[in-house]
């Protein structure tokens, strides 16, 4: 246990859960999505929905999403800076007891729309468990690498095998098929940095629809 599992994370705003992280779940939506956006629904369920609005959830989520960490003072102000940037934010509230107390689900929909979930498990402490539809989950205290590509033999060894000649070991794998669009979306967790030369590689491979990496954020 580190100091700040005690203090809790350096921020804007009254809850490490409310506050803090969902600034997180925000700033990781929009790393995972990977692209510029004007147009995105914002849906906050139970706990999130009820308080949010006094923690400032909506505006530490909207905070996130245009790139601003934890610390960031501009978050207060955070629907006056997407308006003057052009996006447009709807914002939903839900009741489901199935679903985790602290939750947000993100829908880009400029084009066909993508979707990624986050909750808040306290602390200032976040887990992306959605991506797209598709069950993952992971903290964002390691680098990672999220590939979709073709369901065909081989993707895993291939893609192991350029991170394993940068020397780059992968200490967790999980993959989810959609089996009727014979699409896979792979989450690599690394231990190291991968370099843009192994960036692109992958995207040089006829059968990998997109990469994405992203990075370890020093925002703890």
């Amino acid at each position: 246990m580190s100091i700040f599992d005690v203090m809790g994370p350096i921020m804007i705003g009254p809850s490490s859960s409310h506050t803090a992280g969902a600034v997180k779940i925000g700033l990781y939506a929009h790393r995972i999505y990977d692209k510029d956006f004007k147009n995105v629904e914002i849906h906050l369920y139970n706990s999130f929905a009820v308080t949010g609005k006094g923690h400032g959830t909506d505006k530490a989520i909207v905070g996130g999403l245009l790139g601003m960490k934890m610390d960031d003072e501009r978050i207060i102000n955070s629907f006056e800076i997407a308006k003057k940037r052009g996006v447009n934010v709807k914002f939903f509230s839900h009741h489901d007891n199935e679903k985790h107390p602290n939750m947000a689900k993100i829908i880009f929909c400029d084009d066909e729309p993508f979707s990624i979930s986050g909750v808040s498990v306290g602390g200032g402490k976040i887990s992306i468990i959605e991506i797209n539809g598709k069950k993952v989950d992971f903290s964002g205290r390691h680098e990672y690498l999220i590939l979709s590509y073709k369901d065909v033999p081989g993707m895993v060894g291939l893609i192991g095998t350029l991170l394993g000649n940068e020397n780059i070991n992968i200490a967790y794998l999980q993959i989810s098929r959609e089996a009727d669009k014979e699409v896979t979306l792979a989450l690599f967790k690394l231990d190291s940095h991968c370099p843009d030369n192994i960036l692109a590689k992958l995207k040089e491979n006829t059968n990998i629809f997109k990469v994405t990496r992203i990075e370890k954020l020093n925002i703890d």
